[in-house]
């Protein structure tokens, strides 16, 4: 019963999750091994794994739409270079690597294909996951390796299609070429249909007010988009990518968003625990040498692959490290393409045990591998005699045209936040330096005039380029949280006496980001909260310099007013009490006046009185804070401040005549003289 295998699943899950959760170990690994002890190959408590499979492609499903809808169709035209410079030679590598190196053990060319395009797939499942819980979906090297698995996914029809024809029965070419028209047809329906007509049916469901209309529609789109896809030999998931990758240029995407996010979590966790039954834990105990063999070979293979055009088009060593690893294990798709050569004689039925057991070892060290990314990015950037012998720029030996700039300001990354801020500072004049690891930004925006220099901010030997000792201020504004962590603590190590002021997404890095040195750290979501509670007190008449008080309070302490039940009300109070208590008044000055020909100062009005002349004028002439020295005239009309008792000694010692119109103090109350 598929309630029952549910319950099993999830529950032997959850607890297989909190231990690994307590050990520090991620979370997908502990799904994959929950399939292994739950399905038919261990234990066997599941022992018709059908059911959970469908779930788990729905899962998939679900989980890229909701990654379509967090991205936009412009940023993923803007990434078709990386589809081309990178996913490409990364896809021909694969499969080309592996086919002559099968052709020459094995001696069968068909074959040898087959199993190139097995290898040439990455799991998009698994990555996505991981790359989206340690943030760094849009980074530069996520936004690579998106740019790699969506071409995958693009190009599974072609490895569907030619399975029968690589098969020794063989097939119809002709097949090859319909099947492919006609899964370019459905992409483009699909973009079409969900840039013009999807909106307008969606409005149709807003208007009328039912949430659960709404959330039907949303599924019905997502499920029908990868049906569509399906039923032309292209991904599931693809379908259901574009069609959130349409939607999320709507009005509606972040509502979509919001209402999928619940079940994208636990749909997908369905997918990880079914790629764990997959594995037969015996065939693997009986042929470990082999298995460690094939999975070595894959993770190597892969990583050259897909590093091998980064390092050709000059990308940051770090970026292209960290992108090979991401891409370096077997798709889920793979166990398609498996399936079907299994089904034409393609595969034995050794052959398959033997490449579905190494494919499932591959996806289950993908976390691990990603995890020791980072130290293994600083191995490699201390073999320099390497690193120049492949004609990668080292980031060390960058030189820069602005070392002798002093008290100027660094920028970390030329996103939408870095390019309004050296906006800014360009008008203002203030000297500026921008560092970002993307070439074909700081290559485009050097021919601009732009102060940008191609720099790792990571790397020390970078930042002291830059001129990181004599600047005032370091901005990071960056989306890698790994990177963004790494630099601020660099930047405090080499200047202790720099700002550091940090732009992140996430309010989860404020205390880390506090700890490594950061002086002023900005939430996006925080920040927004500040705009709308200061302007929202403005308007309660609540003087500016008690809102600017409490908003520099607030940043000092690292808006942690936010996480505590209750704010401090005392400023608040008092500002009410002044509003209260002050108010202002006017008086004209007759030609009598003992006060004509004095000055302010001579009148020695505010030690006398306890009231203060904040604005005069004089015919068409407004004088605003006078100074001591502002001689009175006739017909002056002066502007008093101060309680109405004091208000009323000070009319008195100027002799003026009967005040005007009393009114309360405005909400920014003027300096005093």
């Amino acid at each position: 019963m598929i309630l029952t295998d549910l319950v099993v699943v999830f529950a032997v899950a959850g607890g297989v999750v909190f231990a690994f959760q307590h050990l520090k170990l991620p979370s997908v690994v502990g799904l994959l091994v929950s399939g292994v002890v739950v399905g038919p190959n261990a234990l066997g408590w599941i022992s018709e794994t059908e059911n959970v499979h469908l779930l788990a492609e729905i899962g998939v499903v679900v989980l890229l739409f909701s990654v379509g809808l967090e991205f936009s169709l412009t940023r993923m035209f803007a990434m078709s270079k990386m589809m081309l410079q990178i996913g490409i030679p990364q896809v021909v590598l694969s499969v080309g690597f592996t086919a002559l190196l099968t052709w020459h053990v094995l001696g069968d060319l068909r074959f040898a294909i087959f199993v190139g395009m097995l290898v040439a797939m990455s799991s998009t499942a698994v990555v996505i996951k991981l790359l989206a819980d340690r943030s760094e979906l849009n980074s530069l090297h996520g936004r690579v390796v998106l740019a790699v698995l969506l071409l995958q996914d693009l190009l599974v029809v072609l490895c569907v299609l030619a399975v029968p024809l690589l098969s020794p029965q063989g097939g119809a070419a002709d097949e090859l070429f319909s099947s492919l028209g006609a899964g370019l047809g459905v992409v483009s329906a699909i973009l079409i249909g969900g840039k013009y007509l999807l909106p307008r049916l969606l409005y149709q469901v807003v208007r009328t007010r039912n949430r659960e209309l709404f959330l039907i529609m949303i599924f019905v789109v997502c499920i029908g988009t990868a049906v569509l896809t399906g039923a032309v030999g292209l991904s599931l998931a693809l379908g259901a990518f574009l069609a959130g990758l349409t939607l999320s240029e709507s009005e509606y995407g972040h509502q979509t968003l919001a209402e999928v996010l619940p079940f994208r979590d636990t749909l997908s966790s369905l997918f990880f625990i079914s790629v764990g039954m997959l594995l037969d834990v015996h065939y693997v105990f009986d042929h470990p040498l082999q298995i460690c063999g094939i999975v070595a070979g894959l993770i190597v293979l892969k990583f050259l692959a897909a590093t091998v055009s980064m390092v050709v088009l000059q990308y940051p060593l770090r970026t292209t490290v960290l992108s090979g690893i991401a891409l370096a294990q077997i798709g889920e798709f793979s166990f398609v393409l498996a399936d079907s050569g299994r089904k034409v004689d393609l595969l034995t039925p050794h052959q398959y045990q033997a490449f579905l057991a190494a494919a499932v070892v591959t996806m289950v060290l993908t976390p691990f591998t990603m995890m020791l990314a980072p130290r293994l990015v600083g191995l490699i950037c201390s073999w320099h005699w390497l690193i120049r012998k492949l004609g990668m720029p080292l980031n060390e030996g960058v030189k820069y045209e602005s070392t002798h700039l002093k008290d100027h300001v660094i920028i970390a990354g030329f996103g939408f936040n870095g390019r309004n801020l050296a906006r800014v500072l360009k008008d203002l004049q203030i000297p500026y330096l921008v560092l970002d690891t993307n070439p074909e930004t700081v290559r485009t925006q050097l021919q601009q005039g732009e102060s940008i220099h191609y720099g790792d901010c990571t790397r020390p030997a970078v930042l002291q380029h830059a001129g990181i000792e004599h600047a005032k201020v370091y901005v990071v504004a960056i989306s890698d949280p790994i990177s963004m962590r790494r630099t601020v603590q660099i930047a405090r190590q080499l200047n202790p006496q720099v700002r550091v002021v940090v732009r992140t997404r996430y309010q989860t890095e404020i205390n880390e980001l506090v700890k490594l040195g950061a002086d002023q750290i900005v939430p996006e979501d925080f920040e927004t909260s500040v705009e709308i509670f200061s302007r929202v007190l403005r308007e309660l008449n609540i003087p500016t310099a008690t809102v600017r008080g409490l908003v520099e309070q607030i940043r000092e302490n690292h808006y942690q007013v936010f996480k505590q039940s209750s704010f401090d009300r005392a400023p608040l109070h008092l500002a009410q009490e002044i509003l209260e208590s002050i108010e202002m008044e006017s008086c004209r000055l007759p030609q009598d006046s003992a006060a004509v020909g004095k000055t302010i100062g001579d009148l020695r009005l505010r030690s006398q009185t306890g009231a203060s002349v904040i604005t005069l004028r004089r015919g068409k002439q407004l004088l605003t804070n006078p100074g001591a020295d502002q001689q009175l005239e006739p017909g002056d009309t002066v502007v008093l401040l101060g309680n109405p008792e004091q208000i009323a000694s000070a009319i008195q010692l100027l002799g003026a005549e009967k005040p005007g119109k009393r009114t309360k103090s405005p909400d920014s109350l003027p300096v005093m003289p």
